[in-house]
């Protein structure tokens, strides 16, 4: 079960940091594509910093939450040492 679990987990995070990068290229392209160069698309940096924490943020937790799960399913079924 658990590497079910760390293979979803990854897997979420992998499709979250795609996402994050689509965006920034989809900003970029829209702004090469309308003649202005790359620089107008670091106006949205703030976001881009942003989105990322928050990936990292809910990332860092996630794991954190599962190593506690599965140190309590290993106390538990040690008879609670």
């Amino acid at each position: 079960m658990k590497s079910k679990e760390t293979s979803s987990l990854m897997w979420r995070y992998i499709k979250a940091y795609l996402s994050l990068l689509g965006i920034v290229a989809a900003f970029v392209g829209v702004s090469i594509a309308q003649g202005a160069g790359w620089k107008p698309a670091l106006a949205g940096m703030p976001l881009y910093v942003i989105l990322f924490v928050a990936i990292t943020y809910k990332l860092v937790k996630d794991i954190v939450a599962s190593r506690k799960r599965e140190h309590h399913q290993g106390s538990v079924g040690d008879g609670g040492r």
